[in-house]
């Protein structure tokens, strides 16, 4: 049996996959915007209804009349008819060489294109009127190009600022010479760094300065000011207090601001770390208590229930037939509730009819070819 939908379906504006209409030779009961595909020999095609005219209309009625200038033949066979487009225009008095259509329908030589065309030359000072059949011939010397049309030249040479939209390449030797100016913040791995960026980076670095006796402030970190730079970076040699918080041997202080002079200046990396408890984070274990089972490998604790009643579990349902919920899941209250939901060998819901038939067992109809690989996920509810 079909599953029933009792409103509209609204899937989001996803895409309906694998999906087809209702194949059958006798028109469905109609409805403005119902669609269906007639199976009636000799007009196999997909219908809508048209509440306009009242009647089921084919998706593939089609009209391609022949125009003034264009002729149109069909060939091939339904449902993929080979519709193909022509122009007639004839041949003018010139039927050599190259041709364009003209408004007449009719070929002709692209000679006879009545009117003069020009076309000028300008370095945006002076200018120059090239006639048609012409000749235009673009030279580079010295860095400059030449525009040459007869007699006269018109010369383009570099300005002071050039803006090259792609790659320059320098060829042989070539060097720089002057100043070569570049942005202060390079934007990717290749591209040249500034003095600028180059002595922030470096100034940002981390510079071991020793170790740090937290127990009698050696040296003096918390004076300020305390000429300490940016960057410096200390190891804890003796357990104290730094700006009330508590070091131990191995900690690491980090400046993070010339001449620091409260805990925020500094980043603390912790070595040792206190045990853990209620309101401390820290190290600790995991114990085992009521109902808790613990077992450790690799230093990895696994925590799981003892003696629990089993409420869920999954079968293989390969084929429409019935079948008896897992062991645990046997002794229902009643019929329904049970949940129950097919899944795939790829982890995708499988949408079949399910129907719970008593206490214990349930049957699954696919109404298609058996899939392979579906499993039923059951779940006791209440």
């Amino acid at each position: 049996m079909a599953i029933p939908f009792l409103n509209n379906l609204d899937i989001s504006n996803n895409q309906l996959l694998n999906a087809k209409l209702q194949i059958t030779g006798t028109a469905p009961n109609a409805a403005a915007g119902q669609i269906y595909f007639d199976s009636t020999v000799g007009d196999e095609t997909a219908k809508y209804y048209s509440n306009v005219t009242d009647t089921w209309v084919s998706l593939k009625e089609y009209s391609f009349p022949t125009g003034t200038y264009v002729t149109r033949s069909v060939t091939g066979t339904f449902p993929k008819p080979i519709i193909t487009f022509d122009l007639n225009a004839v041949d003018g008095a010139a039927a050599v060489g190259e041709r364009y259509l003209t408004k007449t329908n009719k070929w002709a030589e692209i000679s006879t294109i009545p009117g003069t065309y020009t076309w000028t030359v300008s370095d945006g000072t002076n200018s120059t009127a090239v006639a048609s059949g012409e000749t235009v011939t673009f030279s580079g010397t010295a860095n400059e190009i030449e525009v040459l049309e007869g007699s006269r030249t018109v010369t383009i040479g570099l300005p002071n600022d050039v803006t090259i939209a792609n790659n320059l390449t320098v060829g042989g030797t070539g060097n720089f010479t002057g100043q070569v100016t570049i942005p202060i913040l390079p934007s990717a791995q290749t591209d040249a760094a500034s003095k600028d960026y180059v002595d922030n980076a470096v100034v940002g670095g981390l510079v071991y300065q020793g170790g740090y006796d937290a127990a009698t402030n050696t040296p003096d970190l918390t004076t300020s000011p305390n000429s300490i730079l940016k960057g410096w970076t200390y190891t804890v040699t003796a357990d104290g207090t730094f700006f009330s918080e508590q070091l131990r041997v191995g900690d690491v202080l980090i400046a993070e601001v010339n001449d620091p002079s409260a805990l925020g200046d500094w980043t603390t990396v912790q070595n040792n770390i206190d045990l853990a408890s209620l309101t401390q984070v820290g190290i600790g274990n995991v114990n085992a208590g009521t109902g808790i089972d613990v077992s450790y490998a690799s230093g990895t604790a696994t925590v799981s229930l003892t003696a629990v009643t089993a409420r869920s579990g999954s079968i293989a349902v390969p084929t429409s037939t019935t079948y008896t919920y897992p062991s645990g899941i046997t002794s229902l209250a009643g019929v329904n509730n049970v949940l129950i939901q097919l899944v795939d060998s790829n982890g995708e819901t499988v949408y079949a009819d399910v129907q719970r038939l008593s206490s214990t067992t349930f049957s699954v109809d696919y109404g298609v070819t058996e899939p392979t690989g579906v499993i039923a996920l059951i779940q006791l509810i209440g």
